[in-house]
């Protein structure tokens, strides 16, 4: 979990994004060598530009109903068949500092090469930038309710070239319980190699 010198810097990202000021994500990536992402809140399909997301965005949508987001229990790997490869599904920490990923998708899996099921946005890549990212998002995406796109060019180390994110909320009226994210990636290696590693 979100160590706690990090946990200052994530909920003043959180905070900032919650506003829609980007200027210290902006900062957070320029200051570790790459350009910053683009960052859009409720994003619609012209936004995203990527098929697994648009279906995805359009799923929630039609879920939701007159609810702010649609219940959990909509969450079903038949419905989601078009993008299940490449989501996660993510239950926050009581007080949401961190979020255990009940499901990574197997594209993913391959990409990284590694299974993130049962582990936390934190340990995705620990007192990293992109982590610190990661999980701003997602306390953000709880504060707010409401779907967030983000797409970003990590740096020669990671595992893709580019990245595209979605961040649905869902839960019983009152509080977001689960964040499903779809991720559309350009892998920097073919599927199915050995664990990344990074030079």
């Amino acid at each position: 979990m979100a160590h706690e010198p990090e946990a200052t810097v994530v909920n003043d990202l959180a905070e900032s994004l919650v506003i829609g000021d980007l200027g210290p994500v902006g900062e957070l990536f320029r200051s570790n060598g790459v350009n910053t992402p683009l960052v859009s809140w409720t994003p619609c399909v012209t936004d995203i530009s990527s098929k697994p997301l648009d279906f995805l965005i359009e799923f929630w949508a039609s879920r939701k109903g007159v609810q702010k987001w649609p219940s959990i229990e909509l969450i079903d790997p038949v419905d989601l068949r078009p993008a299940l490869g490449g989501m996660l599904v993510c239950e926050p920490t009581d007080d949401a500092s961190d979020f255990r990923i009940r499901l990574y998708g197997s594209r993913l899996a391959l990409e990284m090469g590694r299974d993130l099921t049962g582990t936390f946005i934190s340990d995705f890549e620990p007192d990293s930038y992109i982590t610190t990212f990661y999980l701003a998002c997602y306390q953000a995406v709880m504060a707010r309710g409401i779907p967030l796109f983000t797409r970003h060019a990590p740096s020669a180390k990671a595992y893709a070239a580019d990245i595209k994110r979605l961040l649905l909320p869902f839960g019983p009226p009152d509080k977001v319980t689960r964040i499903l994210t779809g991720v559309d990636s350009v892998p920097r290696r073919p599927l199915g190699r050995p664990s990344w590693s990074k030079r």
